[in-house]
């Protein structure tokens, strides 16, 4: 550590391990620049959620979760946060840490947020204001900052960061697909970590194909590179073309790419979670999930469920026949996907 660094207000969170849940943390992070912005902050996190904060200039050190997870890696991170010695600390996923880094305050690590608050993005939140009572005061006393709105720039949104490189890549692969300024864009994003919240193949494929025969569209599928096979047998089913940005994008040039859509369909997703980071109209779909924890955040989103007695069950195996995502019709997805694309006052509805 630099002198420079020693003479900084340091700050520690410790965050999520996967990139949905990275997201959905997002605020706490634009909180802390906001409150604290000459503080050093480090942000000990997971592999997967790593890239997400690459290059942004708000966090000045990030330590990969992922390479600590032996028992002597937990002791080695244990001491390298000790010699760090932090002012301030946020643990989103209460860890240990707190107690042998601030033992004098650790019992605000141990309490809870309220069961009235489901939302993680809300939870996340509430635990910043309650580790960190400076920030509810100051947040308290300022006002609340205008949401940016139009296309996306380098800078701030949504609690996260997008580069000018983020936004250059957008525009080159937008060219190298040849997608058309005059037609809407819709970005489908049909995977899933898990795949009991997938919804069928068949429906993605019949609802992109009606967006291009019926409302003109240009449709672009995303999704992780272990999800290419998955997306090309729902183009290899279509009858018309579409464009896949699996693999070619990081998870912030995806961004730069969804703030360009008129629509986002998604499963329980990292994907769903940066579309609302965004505000773009949203059709989320869910099954084995509940909505009320992990749902989708934008002014102009609807999420499609079945309400059937064992829905959600927040299981990783489905004991029946996976129902709660199969009787999701694909008329009933096109036609909230065109209502979006015609109406722009159509807002929050669940369905």
């Amino acid at each position: 550590m630099d002198r420079t660094t020693s003479l900084k207000q340091r700050i520690l969170v410790i965050g999520p391990s996967n990139i949905g849940d990275a997201i959905l943390a997002a605020d706490v992070f634009s909180l802390l620049h906001r409150c604290f912005p000459k503080a050093y902050l480090a942000v000990v996190i997971g592999s997967r959620a790593k890239t997400l904060f690459e290059e942004d200039p708000r966090i000045h050190s990030i330590v990969d979760a992922g390479l600590f997870d032996s028992f002597v890696g937990k002791l080695k991170l244990a001491l390298s946060l000790w010699r760090y010695q932090p002012h301030l600390i946020v643990d989103l996923r209460h860890t240990l840490y707190p107690f042998l880094l601030k033992p004098q305050r650790a019992w605000r690590y141990l309490i809870q947020p309220p069961k009235r608050i489901e939302h993680m993005r809300e939870r996340h939140c509430w635990k910043l204001m309650h580790q960190v009572p400076q920030v509810a005061r100051i947040v308290k006393s300022a006002e609340a900052p205008s949401v940016p709105q139009g296309a996306l720039q380098a800078g701030e949104r949504g609690g996260l960061w997008w580069s000018s490189r983020d936004l250059a890549q957008a525009q080159t692969l937008c060219k190298r697909w040849q997608l058309r300024e005059d037609r809407p864009l819709v970005v489908i994003c049909p995977g899933a970590r898990s795949h009991i919240k997938r919804w069928l193949a068949e429906g993605f494929a019949s609802v992109a194909d009606r967006l291009i025969q019926e409302c003109a569209c240009e449709i672009l599928f995303s999704g992780e590179p272990t999800e290419k096979n998955h997306v090309e047998e729902i183009i290899g089913t279509m009858t018309q073309p579409a464009h896949s940005a699996v693999g070619v994008t990081t998870i912030r040039q995806l961004g730069a790419l969804m703030a360009r859509a008129k629509v986002v369909i998604t499963n329980d997703s990292a994907s769903l979670h940066l579309a609302s980071a965004l505000g773009v109209p949203t059709v989320a779909l869910f099954g084995p999930t509940d909505e009320r924890k992990y749902g989708p955040t934008a002014a102009r989103s609807i999420t499609v469920r079945r309400r059937l007695f064992c829905a959600p069950c927040e299981r990783s195996l489905c004991r029946y026949n996976h129902e709660c995502m199969r009787f999701i019709h694909a008329d009933e997805v096109f036609r909230i996907a065109q209502t979006f694309l015609v109406n722009p006052s159509f807002g929050t509805h669940h369905a």
